[in-house]
């Protein structure tokens, strides 16, 4: 009995012990804050484009930076190297903005591999071998916040690559984020060249590029945030369905506030489409330039058709197709043609429908 009693009071602070853990609940990150990162011996062309993001996020006149900050103060200016070697942590529950040269040590640890650098230049997919200042920017969930270290993403977070083949490249780069709010795609600063052809070759943006103005800033719940260039492969994409291959490919996000917020599993496709990257289609107008009203009228039912899209009256309608092993539709599709443009939406419908409504 003694031995019992002498037992009950370390049985007892065992079993408080394994209480507490019971109730004590796994610190969970705040919301993700913003950072903008820039190598400490950046050339001054690179710290400079770095600044001027960095103004403009303090000011708010970018959109995406404004969606990526979510009215927490940005780290402004973080030190690659620092973010690159320090906790995982510091650089994972954060959306990040990369900006520097291709040996850059966060540019490394985050690049997708659709480009390399080359001397001179890039092989970028989808626009082939360029040499010149050529700038080259990527977009993507942050990958640190979906590594192996850190064990569940308790939200999303996002993550864009600014670069280039030289500072001048970095800079153009840099000019298209903030101008027409790029986050996939290809920019030269001056003169450039191709050393070799592909089949899949597709030119930089020229100077000056940019969406027709008739493109809303906004549609019904969602705001325009950011945009993509087409790649050569899609462009072929539209040859194969329509015999004909578009002037001008775009793809231009919107952003719908909460919409990085979900964690954990369930929610990684829905996250993962409403994000950046260049394959993220959630919450996009597709726009597709044609040489012509009637060539872009010719070709609208032959894509409807290659999308299983019905006629509505001014557009057609249908499902988006299952991401990966999904069963089931994202959402709703819709097409129609302005002008000489052809208009692919997988914004909610009333989105859409506003859409619709403010091309007119």
């Amino acid at each position: 009995m003694k031995a019992r009693l002498h037992l009950m009071p370390v049985l007892l602070l065992a079993l408080c012990t394994l209480a507490g853990a019971a109730e004590a609940k796994p610190a969970v990150p705040p919301q993700p804050a913003l950072a903008i990162c820039v190598a400490a011996d950046a050339a001054p062309a690179v710290r400079m484009a770095a600044e001027r993001l960095a103004a403009a996020c303090a000011a708010g006149s970018s959109p995406v930076l404004k969606a990526m900050a979510g009215g927490a103060h940005p780290l402004v200016l973080s030190d690659s190297a620092a973010l690159a070697h320090g906790k995982v942590e510091e650089r994972a529950y954060r959306h990040l903005v990369l900006i520097g040269m291709p040996d850059d040590p966060l540019i490394q640890a985050a690049w997708q591999h659709e480009a390399r650098a080359e001397e001179g230049g890039f092989y970028i997919f989808g626009f082939g071998h360029l040499r010149g200042d050529i700038g080259y920017l990527e977009s993507d969930r942050n990958p640190f916040l979906h590594g192996e270290q850190i064990a569940s993403a308790p939200f999303d977070a996002e993550l864009v690559s600014i670069t280039g083949s030289t500072p001048a490249g970095v800079a153009a780069a840099a000019d298209a984020f903030l101008t027409l709010g790029l986050v996939n795609g290809v920019v030269a600063a001056g003169a450039w060249m191709r050393p070799a052809t592909t089949l899949l070759d597709r030119d930089p943006l020229k100077p000056g590029a940019g969406l027709p103005a008739w493109v809303p800033q906004s549609a019904g719940t969602a705001l325009r945030i950011a945009v993509s260039q087409g790649a050569e492969d899609e462009y072929r994409g539209v040859l194969a369905d329509c015999q004909v291959e578009p002037q001008q490919i775009w793809r231009v996000k919107y952003y719908r506030t909460g919409v990085w917020s979900p964690g954990g599993a369930q929610h990684a496709i829905a996250t993962y489409i409403a994000g950046l990257h260049r394959r993220a289609y959630g919450d996009t107008l597709w726009l597709a330039q044609f040489a012509s009203s009637a060539e872009a009228s010719a070709a609208e039912p032959l894509i409807a058709r290659a999308a299983h899209l019905a006629q509505h009256g001014e557009w057609w309608s249908g499902a988006q197709p299952p991401y990966s092993s999904e069963k089931e539709s994202p959402g709703p599709l819709q097409l129609w043609r302005h002008g000489e443009w052809l208009v692919m939406s997988t914004l909610d419908g009333g989105d859409a429908a506003a859409a619709h409504a403010a091309m007119r």
